[in-house]
């Protein structure tokens, strides 16, 4: 490992809950250092990764939506498009992204009880995409805000075997739908 960085509150996840914990971290307590870490290239989360036509909120943004920042859309419940323009420009307002570290996968988190801190075993890929190595950050405080999908890999479910009826399966991430059923003589 290499790079080893201390902050005092290490975010995970530069989606709605990672920007949103990180506004109210910088207005309660402006006096502390964070990052957040985000194991891809854009921010956004769910709203940047899911493509698939006429994906929108199934919530009103003036419920879902910051406090700090009310929804002014017409169209209370909103497209992923608008949807992410909003967390992109909270971002951009209150100076949170440029305390994202982009391509940051964690991998792992001990915590030290005699020195009261996090320390964080993380994936960085470079830019360009030819390297990874592995670096450390340490944290008194892990805000764990990364959801629940697995970007690099989605689920794909698989059929039962020897099935007589064709299976589709929709694939959110990608907007595909594809066949689960076994193939002519497979088993």
């Amino acid at each position: 490992m290499s790079d080893t960085d201390h902050v005092d509150v290490l975010i995970v996840g530069a989606g709605i809950s990672g920007i949103g914990a990180a506004y109210y971290l910088q207005r309660e307590h402006p006096q502390r250092s964070y990052a957040i870490l985000e194991a891809r290239g854009v921010t956004g989360g769910t709203w940047d990764l899911f493509r698939y036509p006429g994906i929108r909120s199934d919530s009103d943004l003036h419920t879902f939506g910051y406090e700090f920042k009310p929804w002014r859309d017409e169209h209370a419940i909103a497209t992923a498009d608008k949807i992410l323009a909003y967390l992109r420009e909270t971002a951009a307002e209150n100076g949170i992204d440029s305390h994202i570290r982009f391509h940051h996968k964690v991998l792992g988190a001990d915590w030290d009880s005699t020195r009261s801190r996090w320390t964080v075993d993380i994936e960085r890929t470079h830019a360009d995409g030819r390297g990874v190595e592995l670096v450390q950050i340490s944290a008194n405080w892990l805000f764990c805000g990364g959801g629940y999908y697995r970007y690099d890999q989605g689920y794909t479910p698989t059929s039962k075997a020897g099935t007589d009826s064709p299976d589709t399966s929709f694939i959110p991430s990608t907007g595909q739908r594809i066949s689960t059923t076994p193939a002519s003589g497979s088993s």
